[in-house]
Protein backbone atom coordinates (compact mmCIF):
# COMPACT_ATOMS: atom_id res chain seq x y z
CA UNK A 1 0.00 0.00 0.00
CA UNK A 2 2.77 2.25 0.81
CA UNK A 3 4.66 1.79 -2.01
CA UNK A 4 1.05 2.47 -4.19
CA UNK A 5 0.40 5.35 -2.36
CA UNK A 6 4.22 6.67 -3.15
CA UNK A 7 3.51 5.79 -6.44
CA UNK A 8 0.41 8.48 -6.73
CA UNK A 9 2.50 11.13 -5.19
CA UNK A 10 5.20 11.02 -7.13
CA UNK A 11 2.94 10.91 -10.49
CA UNK A 12 0.74 13.54 -8.53
CA UNK A 13 3.26 15.72 -7.53
CA UNK A 14 4.40 17.66 -10.92
CA UNK A 15 0.63 17.94 -11.84
CA UNK A 16 0.21 20.29 -8.51
CA UNK A 17 3.43 21.89 -9.44
CA UNK A 18 2.04 22.78 -12.55
CA UNK A 19 -1.38 23.86 -11.20
CA UNK A 20 0.18 26.15 -8.45
CA UNK A 21 2.65 27.79 -11.51
CA UNK A 22 -0.73 28.28 -13.63
CA UNK A 23 -2.94 29.53 -10.72
CA UNK A 24 0.14 32.08 -10.18
CA UNK A 25 0.93 32.83 -13.85
CA UNK A 26 -2.48 32.96 -14.83
CA UNK A 27 -0.66 33.19 -18.59
CA UNK A 28 -4.00 33.39 -20.49
CA UNK A 29 -5.16 35.94 -17.96
CA UNK A 30 -8.63 34.26 -17.08
CA UNK A 31 -8.44 33.63 -13.23
CA UNK A 32 -7.44 37.55 -11.85
CA UNK A 33 -8.95 40.84 -13.52
CA UNK A 34 -6.34 42.95 -15.10
CA UNK A 35 -6.38 47.06 -15.51
CA UNK A 36 -4.92 46.54 -18.67
CA UNK A 37 -5.23 43.51 -20.55
CA UNK A 38 -2.62 44.23 -23.08
CA UNK A 39 0.27 46.12 -22.00
CA UNK A 40 1.75 47.99 -25.04
CA UNK A 41 5.59 47.21 -25.69
CA UNK A 42 5.98 43.60 -25.00
CA UNK A 43 8.34 41.63 -26.77
CA UNK A 44 5.89 38.69 -27.01
CA UNK A 45 2.69 37.97 -25.85
CA UNK A 46 0.67 34.87 -24.86
CA UNK A 47 -2.33 34.62 -27.21
CA UNK A 48 -5.42 35.74 -25.29
CA UNK A 49 -9.10 34.70 -25.72
CA UNK A 50 -10.44 38.12 -27.42
CA UNK A 51 -13.99 37.47 -26.41
CA UNK A 52 -12.94 37.41 -22.99
CA UNK A 53 -10.76 40.17 -23.38
CA UNK A 54 -13.65 42.39 -24.59
CA UNK A 55 -16.13 41.02 -22.21
CA UNK A 56 -13.66 42.25 -19.57
CA UNK A 57 -12.84 45.24 -20.71
CA UNK A 58 -16.55 46.45 -21.09
CA UNK A 59 -17.12 44.99 -17.90
CA UNK A 60 -14.70 46.79 -15.89
CA UNK A 61 -15.32 50.18 -17.40
CA UNK A 62 -18.77 50.65 -18.44
CA UNK A 63 -19.97 52.70 -15.81
CA UNK A 64 -17.80 55.13 -16.11
CA UNK A 65 -16.61 55.33 -19.78
CA UNK A 66 -20.47 55.63 -20.40
CA UNK A 67 -20.06 53.54 -23.95
CA UNK A 68 -22.71 54.42 -26.57
CA UNK A 69 -21.20 53.34 -29.42
CA UNK A 70 -20.28 49.64 -30.41
CA UNK A 71 -18.34 47.83 -33.21
CA UNK A 72 -19.03 43.95 -33.27
CA UNK A 73 -17.36 41.37 -34.95
CA UNK A 74 -14.41 39.35 -35.63
CA UNK A 75 -10.61 40.75 -35.54
CA UNK A 76 -11.58 41.65 -38.92
CA UNK A 77 -13.88 44.49 -36.87
CA UNK A 78 -10.66 46.04 -34.75
CA UNK A 79 -9.54 47.83 -37.58
CA UNK A 80 -12.27 50.18 -37.89
CA UNK A 81 -10.63 52.87 -35.81
CA UNK A 82 -11.98 55.39 -33.54
CA UNK A 83 -10.50 58.24 -35.37
CA UNK A 84 -12.49 56.99 -38.30
CA UNK A 85 -15.74 56.22 -37.11
CA UNK A 86 -15.69 59.06 -34.83
CA UNK A 87 -16.09 61.45 -38.02
CA UNK A 88 -19.56 59.82 -38.66
CA UNK A 89 -20.75 60.18 -35.39
CA UNK A 90 -22.32 62.75 -32.83
CA UNK A 91 -19.94 64.77 -30.53
CA UNK A 92 -20.46 62.70 -27.39
CA UNK A 93 -20.12 59.20 -29.09
CA UNK A 94 -18.04 56.98 -26.71
CA UNK A 95 -16.78 53.60 -28.85
CA UNK A 96 -16.54 50.47 -27.62
CA UNK A 97 -15.00 47.50 -29.76
CA UNK A 98 -16.62 44.53 -28.70
CA UNK A 99 -14.66 41.83 -30.79
CA UNK A 100 -13.72 37.90 -30.69
CA UNK A 101 -11.46 35.78 -33.01
CA UNK A 102 -14.00 33.75 -35.68
CA UNK A 103 -16.94 35.82 -34.15
CA UNK A 104 -20.15 34.17 -34.54
CA UNK A 105 -23.72 35.31 -35.26
CA UNK A 106 -24.55 33.88 -31.59
CA UNK A 107 -21.45 35.42 -30.49
CA UNK A 108 -22.68 38.74 -31.41
CA UNK A 109 -26.39 38.18 -29.98
CA UNK A 110 -25.24 37.25 -26.74
CA UNK A 111 -22.86 40.33 -26.68
CA UNK A 112 -25.65 42.67 -27.59
CA UNK A 113 -28.03 41.12 -25.17
CA UNK A 114 -25.28 41.43 -22.46
CA UNK A 115 -25.23 45.58 -23.04
CA UNK A 116 -28.46 46.04 -23.44
CA UNK A 117 -28.32 44.13 -19.40
CA UNK A 118 -25.49 46.51 -18.49
CA UNK A 119 -28.14 48.92 -18.76
CA UNK A 120 -26.08 50.72 -21.81
CA UNK A 121 -27.25 52.51 -24.48
CA UNK A 122 -26.44 51.69 -28.15
CA UNK A 123 -26.63 54.95 -30.22
CA UNK A 124 -24.68 53.76 -32.87
CA UNK A 125 -23.36 50.46 -33.78
CA UNK A 126 -21.56 48.45 -36.56
CA UNK A 127 -22.00 44.71 -37.39
CA UNK A 128 -18.69 43.24 -39.22
CA UNK A 129 -19.68 39.91 -40.74
CA UNK A 130 -18.45 37.85 -43.83
CA UNK A 131 -19.51 34.29 -44.69
CA UNK A 132 -17.45 32.72 -41.87
CA UNK A 133 -19.50 34.71 -39.39
CA UNK A 134 -22.48 32.35 -39.73
CA UNK A 135 -20.63 29.11 -38.00
CA UNK A 136 -21.82 27.65 -35.23
CA UNK A 137 -19.94 28.55 -32.48
CA UNK A 138 -20.42 24.91 -31.26
CA UNK A 139 -17.97 24.12 -32.91
CA UNK A 140 -15.29 26.43 -31.72
CA UNK A 141 -14.08 23.91 -28.79
CA UNK A 142 -10.29 25.67 -28.86
CA UNK A 143 -9.83 28.04 -26.07
CA UNK A 144 -9.09 31.03 -27.63
CA UNK A 145 -12.07 30.91 -29.59
CA UNK A 146 -14.89 30.14 -27.00
CA UNK A 147 -17.02 32.37 -25.30
CA UNK A 148 -16.98 34.03 -22.21
CA UNK A 149 -18.80 32.37 -19.98
CA UNK A 150 -20.80 35.76 -18.74
CA UNK A 151 -22.03 35.98 -21.74
CA UNK A 152 -23.65 32.66 -21.66
CA UNK A 153 -24.78 32.36 -18.25
CA UNK A 154 -21.45 30.72 -17.14
CA UNK A 155 -23.09 27.65 -18.80
CA UNK A 156 -19.78 26.53 -20.31
CA UNK A 157 -17.15 27.89 -17.15
CA UNK A 158 -16.07 24.09 -16.74
CA UNK A 159 -15.29 23.71 -20.74
CA UNK A 160 -13.95 26.91 -20.78
CA UNK A 161 -11.41 26.86 -18.52
CA UNK A 162 -10.20 23.37 -18.74
CA UNK A 163 -9.39 24.09 -22.88
CA UNK A 164 -7.18 27.00 -21.47
CA UNK A 165 -5.31 24.30 -18.65
CA UNK A 166 -5.41 21.81 -21.60
CA UNK A 167 -3.19 24.93 -23.58
CA UNK A 168 -1.24 25.57 -21.15
CA UNK A 169 -0.37 21.74 -20.71
CA UNK A 170 0.49 21.54 -24.19
CA UNK A 171 4.42 20.75 -24.16
CA UNK A 172 5.17 23.31 -27.14
CA UNK A 173 3.94 25.99 -24.66
CA UNK A 174 5.18 25.20 -21.75
CA UNK A 175 8.62 25.04 -23.49
CA UNK A 176 8.35 28.23 -24.98
CA UNK A 177 6.60 29.70 -22.51
CA UNK A 178 9.51 28.46 -19.68
CA UNK A 179 11.86 29.47 -21.89
CA UNK A 180 10.91 33.15 -22.12
CA UNK A 181 10.22 33.85 -18.99
CA UNK A 182 13.31 32.07 -17.76
CA UNK A 183 15.41 34.12 -20.24
CA UNK A 184 13.59 36.82 -21.29
CA UNK A 185 14.78 36.96 -24.40
CA UNK A 186 12.41 36.12 -27.78
CA UNK A 187 13.51 33.09 -29.94
CA UNK A 188 12.30 32.87 -33.76
CA UNK A 189 10.39 29.46 -32.38
CA UNK A 190 8.28 30.70 -29.82
CA UNK A 191 6.77 32.63 -32.63
CA UNK A 192 7.18 31.01 -35.76
CA UNK A 193 4.98 27.93 -34.13
CA UNK A 194 2.18 30.58 -32.99
CA UNK A 195 2.95 29.56 -29.20
CA UNK A 196 3.60 33.58 -28.36
CA UNK A 197 2.48 36.35 -30.39
CA UNK A 198 5.63 38.72 -31.95
CA UNK A 199 3.36 41.29 -33.07
CA UNK A 200 3.65 44.74 -32.32
CA UNK A 201 0.68 46.32 -31.05
CA UNK A 202 -0.85 49.73 -29.73
CA UNK A 203 -3.60 48.85 -27.46
CA UNK A 204 -6.49 51.48 -25.71
CA UNK A 205 -7.61 50.04 -22.70
CA UNK A 206 -10.60 52.08 -22.37
CA UNK A 207 -11.64 51.38 -26.07
CA UNK A 208 -10.71 47.59 -26.09
CA UNK A 209 -8.87 49.01 -29.73
CA UNK A 210 -5.54 47.43 -31.06
CA UNK A 211 -3.72 48.83 -33.59
CA UNK A 212 -0.60 47.53 -35.76
CA UNK A 213 0.95 51.23 -36.02
CA UNK A 214 4.10 49.86 -36.43
CA UNK A 215 3.33 47.42 -39.57
CA UNK A 216 1.37 50.69 -41.06
CA UNK A 217 5.05 52.40 -40.81
CA UNK A 218 6.96 49.35 -42.48
CA UNK A 219 4.09 49.87 -44.82
CA UNK A 220 4.98 53.39 -45.47
CA UNK A 221 8.76 52.75 -45.77
CA UNK A 222 8.41 50.01 -48.49
CA UNK A 223 9.23 47.12 -45.93
CA UNK A 224 6.71 45.45 -44.96
CA UNK A 225 5.65 43.73 -48.11
CA UNK A 226 8.82 41.50 -48.25
CA UNK A 227 9.04 38.18 -49.89
CA UNK A 228 8.38 36.04 -46.75
CA UNK A 229 5.05 38.10 -46.11
CA UNK A 230 3.95 37.87 -49.99
CA UNK A 231 4.10 34.37 -49.54
CA UNK A 232 0.19 33.74 -47.82
CA UNK A 233 -1.19 35.75 -50.85
CA UNK A 234 -2.18 34.44 -53.97
CA UNK A 235 -3.17 35.42 -56.99
CA UNK A 236 -6.52 36.36 -58.20
CA UNK A 237 -8.26 36.25 -61.82
CA UNK A 238 -10.85 39.11 -60.90
CA UNK A 239 -13.45 37.29 -62.19
CA UNK A 240 -17.09 37.23 -59.73
CA UNK A 241 -17.74 34.22 -57.93
CA UNK A 242 -20.19 33.58 -55.42
CA UNK A 243 -19.93 32.09 -51.97
CA UNK A 244 -22.52 28.75 -51.60
CA UNK A 245 -25.46 29.90 -49.19
CA UNK A 246 -24.41 30.35 -45.31
CA UNK A 247 -27.77 31.66 -43.73
CA UNK A 248 -29.46 28.94 -42.41
CA UNK A 249 -33.15 28.84 -40.42
CA UNK A 250 -31.28 28.99 -37.53
CA UNK A 251 -29.04 31.87 -38.44
CA UNK A 252 -32.34 34.14 -39.68
CA UNK A 253 -33.57 33.76 -35.81
CA UNK A 254 -30.48 34.72 -34.54
CA UNK A 255 -30.56 37.62 -37.10
CA UNK A 256 -33.89 38.53 -36.10
CA UNK A 257 -32.91 38.63 -32.58
CA UNK A 258 -30.65 40.80 -33.50
CA UNK A 259 -33.11 43.39 -35.46
CA UNK A 260 -35.36 43.42 -32.49
CA UNK A 261 -32.33 44.54 -30.05
CA UNK A 262 -31.39 46.80 -32.23
CA UNK A 263 -35.09 48.12 -32.64
CA UNK A 264 -36.01 48.48 -29.10
CA UNK A 265 -32.95 50.76 -28.42
CA UNK A 266 -33.75 53.02 -31.49
CA UNK A 267 -30.09 52.27 -32.36
CA UNK A 268 -28.82 53.64 -35.45
CA UNK A 269 -26.83 50.82 -37.48
CA UNK A 270 -25.15 49.47 -40.27
CA UNK A 271 -24.41 45.36 -41.33
CA UNK A 272 -20.96 45.69 -43.42
CA UNK A 273 -19.98 42.19 -45.08
CA UNK A 274 -16.48 42.82 -45.46
CA UNK A 275 -14.26 43.15 -48.72
CA UNK A 276 -12.28 39.94 -48.09
CA UNK A 277 -9.08 38.95 -49.84
CA UNK A 278 -10.68 36.47 -51.57
CA UNK A 279 -13.04 38.47 -53.43
CA UNK A 280 -15.67 35.91 -53.43
CA UNK A 281 -19.14 37.66 -53.43
CA UNK A 282 -20.99 36.92 -50.51
CA UNK A 283 -24.34 34.69 -51.87
CA UNK A 284 -26.89 36.75 -53.43
CA UNK A 285 -29.83 34.75 -51.51
CA UNK A 286 -27.52 35.45 -48.19
CA UNK A 287 -27.86 39.43 -48.94
CA UNK A 288 -31.28 39.08 -49.56
CA UNK A 289 -31.84 37.65 -46.44
CA UNK A 290 -29.93 40.54 -44.40
CA UNK A 291 -32.02 42.43 -46.20
CA UNK A 292 -35.74 41.35 -45.34
CA UNK A 293 -34.65 41.24 -41.62
CA UNK A 294 -32.66 44.77 -41.43
CA UNK A 295 -33.49 46.69 -43.97
CA UNK A 296 -32.45 47.66 -47.37
CA UNK A 297 -31.20 50.83 -45.82
CA UNK A 298 -28.52 49.52 -43.15
CA UNK A 299 -26.99 46.25 -45.25
CA UNK A 300 -23.60 47.07 -47.28
CA UNK A 301 -22.07 44.53 -49.17
CA UNK A 302 -18.17 45.00 -50.00
CA UNK A 303 -17.13 41.55 -50.96
CA UNK A 304 -16.41 40.47 -54.28
CA UNK A 305 -14.44 41.95 -57.38
CA UNK A 306 -14.37 45.67 -56.31
CA UNK A 307 -11.96 48.74 -55.44
CA UNK A 308 -11.44 48.06 -51.87
CA UNK A 309 -10.11 44.34 -52.98
CA UNK A 310 -8.36 44.55 -55.91
CA UNK A 311 -4.80 45.70 -54.37
CA UNK A 312 -2.71 43.09 -52.49
CA UNK A 313 -1.53 46.51 -50.63
CA UNK A 314 -5.21 46.82 -49.15
CA UNK A 315 -3.96 43.93 -46.68
CA UNK A 316 -1.81 43.08 -43.23
CA UNK A 317 -2.21 39.46 -44.98
CA UNK A 318 -5.05 37.88 -46.62
CA UNK A 319 -7.14 37.53 -43.56
CA UNK A 320 -7.16 41.34 -42.64
CA UNK A 321 -7.50 44.36 -44.48
CA UNK A 322 -6.08 47.65 -43.10
CA UNK A 323 -7.37 50.72 -41.52
CA UNK A 324 -7.46 52.75 -44.46
CA UNK A 325 -9.87 50.25 -45.90
CA UNK A 326 -12.32 50.05 -42.77
CA UNK A 327 -12.56 53.89 -43.50
CA UNK A 328 -13.39 54.32 -46.82
CA UNK A 329 -15.74 51.63 -46.18
CA UNK A 330 -17.31 53.73 -43.60
CA UNK A 331 -17.16 56.94 -45.60
CA UNK A 332 -19.09 54.95 -48.88
CA UNK A 333 -21.70 53.93 -45.95
CA UNK A 334 -22.08 57.22 -44.61
CA UNK A 335 -21.70 59.20 -47.66
CA UNK A 336 -24.43 57.86 -49.07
Amino acid sequence: MKSFLLRILVFALPIVALGMLYLAEDPFKVIHDYSNYRPSGQALMVPLNQGMVSTSVFEQNQGSADYNAFIFGSSRSMFYQEVDWKKHLPSDARIFHFDASSETIEGILHKLDYVAKSGCEVRNALVIIDANTFESGQLFNEHLFMEDPRLVGYRNLVAFQSAHWMAFLDRGFLKAYADYRLTGQPKPYMSAQGVLDHRPFVYDSISNELRYDYYESLIASGDYYTEDRMKPFYTRDAKLRFAAPVITAMSEVLLSSIARQFSSMQTKYFIVISPLYNQIKMNASDVVKLKQIFGEQRVYDFSGVNRFTADYSHYYERSHYRPFVAAMVLDSIYGR
